[in-house]
């Protein structure tokens, strides 16, 4: 049974429930079934961080990412139609979960990713100094200043300013492998860190931009665009195109 945390109460929590509609689409359950463990995970969450309002998204239709790199994602959704043509069902039971959510006034994400939907949402709490949680599993959205609460491993932490900036760096260098995002070849975490060790906030793309010039000297900066084009959680709702390097080094993280 959950209980509730101790100290201040959150005044909003934005939650990405997509990876939640996944996981329940993949039970061969009725849609009945499905229905009432959606509502009993945003509950649970709700419960576990304390919050007064809850903000959900959920996947959308198009998504701007595919215009800047057509194979983006290409090995997840390989997994996803492994597990369709295993459960031809999957598919059929996802749709009717995300419509149900729509539904519910959950915020379906548009051209975009739910990530960047509760990114976005995050950025306007900041600016009004309300204070927030994010509730998800995803690493990409810990370059965000603030609260998070993973629900799978049932976890609150904080991530800083200059820690959501050092993560966006990262992922700068590694790209992401379940994302189908190329970074430098043969930088992993472990090898990202050495690399930014000892490296202060100020000099942390010069460094980054430095690694990409001498493993790819003639197109460097294009290759290091769209890899942060593609990892970077956007912060407003005009954002959903490819931004140039000069809005990577002027960015506020």
């Amino acid at each position: 049974m959950n209980t509730k945390p101790k100290g201040r109460p959150f005044d909003k929590c934005f939650i990405d429930a997509d990876s939640i509609i996944y996981r329940i689409a993949l039970k061969d359950i009725t849609l009945d079934l499905a229905k009432k463990y959606y509502d009993e995970e945003i509950e649970n969450i709700g419960w576990d961080t304390c919050s007064s309002d809850i903000a959900v998204a959920v996947k959308g239709e198009n998504n701007f990412r595919y215009n800047i790199e057509e194979n983006y994602k290409g090995k997840r959704k390989r997994k996803e139609e492994k597990n369709e043509d295993t459960d031809p069902k999957l598919t059929e039971r996802r749709k009717d979960l995300n419509e149900y959510a729509y539904s519910l006034g959950h915020f379906k994400s548009d051209n975009c990713e739910a990530d960047d939907v509760v990114s976005i949402w995050a950025q306007e709490a900041l600016d009004a100094k309300a204070h927030f949680v994010i509730a998800h599993i995803d690493k990409d959205i810990d370059m965000i200043e603030g609260w998070h609460y993973n629900f799978n491993k049932e976890t609150l932490y904080y991530v800083c300013k200059d820690q959501g900036y050092y993560n966006m760096c990262i992922q700068m260098l590694t790209g992401d492998s379940t994302d189908n995002i190329q970074g430098l070849v043969g930088v992993g975490k472990i090898t990202a860190k050495k690399i930014l060790a000892d490296v202060r906030k100020p000099d942390m793309l010069a460094k980054v931009q430095e690694e990409w010039k001498k493993a790819h000297p003639d197109d460097w900066k294009e290759r290091l665009e769209t890899c942060w084009n593609l990892v970077y959680m956007r912060r407003d709702w005009k954002s959903f195109h490819r931004l140039n390097l000069e809005d990577t080094l002027n960015v506020s993280v």
